[in-house]
């Protein structure tokens, strides 16, 4: 697809606020919501200038795909003749030349059977053609908690929705209902599209975003694979799908970036049982640090790793006798994983010294949290154990606990060795814990910013808190952390943490595989990145030997002096 740039925010701004009496509509003031939007595709030739602009007119689908056109094909001309692949279309309507346009430039493919061009658009359908006129990445599926019961079994529809929310391009109707299938304003189109423009007003085919058709290293490549395929002595014998899986995880390897991994289908298959919370393993997070060591985030407690004395920090330097020197992560978690009653060798390095551990695999169910009653029956200590897929329907139900219990009368969070796991789990926590509305997390993508805020009602956010930590706390433990750091409405006590401060999106090939990739890095509430250097605690305890934890028993003391 061809992409242009267009005019940009500042310059939009900057003409609106001289003479915004020149530029509205009259039935579009300047204090609609929608006037910025409409002012802008405007300045882009996408609406014509008349008296009269009918925000809440309902518009069909041919509408909405002509302003998609007009704004990603500006030098686009009417063809007289056009001949439309679609059954229910005529060639002749005044629709046909968007339409044909649409399949050149990619926001149709042309291989569709009917297109329902009179027919009112849903949001659905608009946010699908948005994101064919816009190279912005979708995931193939959602993991996380789903809060909108319209898409619960809309399974197809979860990644790119969520997307589009993230991205900032369309809001909810309600806390529990998207809306997937209202009919949209032309207003409502106009904002979603001018949204989605503001994700990017540079040139994408610019050196700096690259074109891989015209990109004469991409050539090289493609080059390279014809060569093979046609002239190796061996061609008959060429596995391709082998030659690819290594081609790609060249290009993500040597990005430096520990955290950005392509993972062939059954390592993809293996992170996806982790994150649904059931595997067959030791039962360890793992980690590859800046300087290519791996290193163990945490054991799960209880695990098989846990059992066998396997600590937070130790590095591996060897599975069996398999060194992990300049070894991937995927290739080194596939030799420690394995099927249940069989036992893998671990030499570690912990502190300078030489560790060798046998692990004896086993069945791993990763609960997402662990709660008791402390403080002779006045705290609820909360230890979070993995953001997984249940932690927040987990997190619920023990809110509701101490909601219902007058005897409680503060919150102790424990985040220690919770090695972190989905961005949606961390801000689901804080919806209870901090106010409605509130800064959770900033996220910095290579060419926008976002930020996600509270949307709960804060139903813990009035109990006197403290949270415990620990260098086996990272990721999302640490977006719970800094938040309430930053509000100051807990006391951090403990260790200082991991300091993993990025965002990985996951993004799934059609043979299962996957490219797992750094997309943003996050910041605190006040701005502070915590990559590479963790968070700090308030008040800093060593942990405890022979059972004892002096970390709790602090945090104890502490709430005892905001108790009355």
């Amino acid at each position: 697809m061809k992409w242009i740039t267009r005019v940009t925010l500042s310059v939009m701004l900057g003409i609106t606020i001289l003479a915004p009496s020149l530029m509205a509509y009259d039935d579009v003031p300047g204090e609609s919501p929608y006037f910025y939007a409409i002012e802008y595709l405007r300045k882009n030739d996408v609406f014509q200038t008349t008296k009269l602009f009918k925000p809440n007119s309902v518009i069909n689908k041919a509408e909405y795909i002509s302003y998609l056109v007009k704004l990603n094909s500006p030098k686009f001309k009417k063809q007289a003749k056009v001949k439309l692949p679609f059954k229910d279309t005529v060639d002749s309507a005044w629709y046909a030349p968007y339409l044909a346009e649409a399949i050149r430039i990619g926001i149709l493919t042309g291989n569709e059977i009917t297109i329902n061009p009179t027919q009112k658009i849903s949001l659905l359908d608009a946010l699908t053609l948005l994101f064919h006129s816009r190279s912005i990445p979708i995931p193939r599926r959602y993991v996380g908690g789903m809060p909108y019961k319209d898409l619960e079994k809309n399974v197809n529809a979860q990644a790119m929705v969520m997307r589009a929310e993230e991205l900032g391009v369309v809001t909810a109707e309600k806390p529990d209902f998207f809306g997937l299938h209202r009919k949209i304003t032309r207003a409502e189109a106009a904002k979603m599209i001018y949204k989605m423009d503001l994700v990017d007003l540079r040139d994408p085919e610019s050196p700096a975003m690259g074109s891989s058709a015209s990109d004469p290293q991409f050539v090289r490549i493609s080059n390279a694979w014809k060569l093979l395929q046609s002239n190796y002595v061996g061609k008959d014998t060429l596995d391709t799908q082998k030659m690819a899986d290594a081609a790609i995880k060249g290009m993500v390897d040597i990005l430096g970036d520990p955290y950005s991994v392509f993972m062939n289908e059954t390592e993809n298959q293996a992170f996806s049982d982790e994150i649904g919370g059931q595997f067959e393993g030791i039962g360890a997070y793992i980690e590859m640090k800046d300087n290519k060591d791996i290193a163990i985030v945490s054991p799960i407690k209880d695990s098989p790793a846990f059992k066998a004395g396997v600590k937070a920090g130790d590095i591996i330097r060897k599975v069996d006798d398999f060194d992990t020197k300049g070894a991937s992560l995927p290739e080194t978690v596939g030799r420690i994983k394995g099927p249940k009653g069989t036992t893998v060798k671990l030499t570690l390095d912990r502190n300078g010294e030489t560790v060798v551990l046998s692990v004896t695999r086993d069945v791993v169910t990763v609960k997402s949290l662990e709660y008791e009653v402390v403080g002779q029956g006045k705290y609820m200590h909360i230890h979070l154990i993995s953001f997984n897929e249940n932690l927040l329907k987990d997190f619920k139900d023990v809110a509701e606990i101490i909601q219902h219990n007058s005897e409680i009368k503060g919150i102790i969070l424990d985040v220690r060795d919770d090695p972190g796991g989905l961005l949606d789990a961390a801000i689901g926590v804080l919806n209870y814990l901090l106010p409605n509305n509130s800064v959770a997390v900033g996220i910095q993508y290579s060419y926008f910013n976002y930020t996600e805020y509270t949307v709960g009602k804060g139903e813990l956010s009035d109990y006197p808190m403290a949270i415990l930590v620990n260098k086996g706390s990272a990721s999302a433990s640490e977006i719970v952390a800094g938040a309430l750091k930053d509000y100051g409405v807990a006391t951090v006590i403990g260790e200082k943490t991991f300091g993993k401060g990025t965002v990985q999106e996951i993004d799934y090939f059609s043979d299962g595989s996957s490219l797992k990739l750094t997309i943003a890095k996050w910041l605190t509430p006040l701005g502070h990145s915590i990559q590479k250097e963790g968070i700090a605690p308030d008040i800093e305890v060593v942990a405890g030997t022979n059972g004892n934890d002096p970390q709790l028993d602090r945090a104890i003391q502490e709430l005892n002096r905001k108790v009355h």
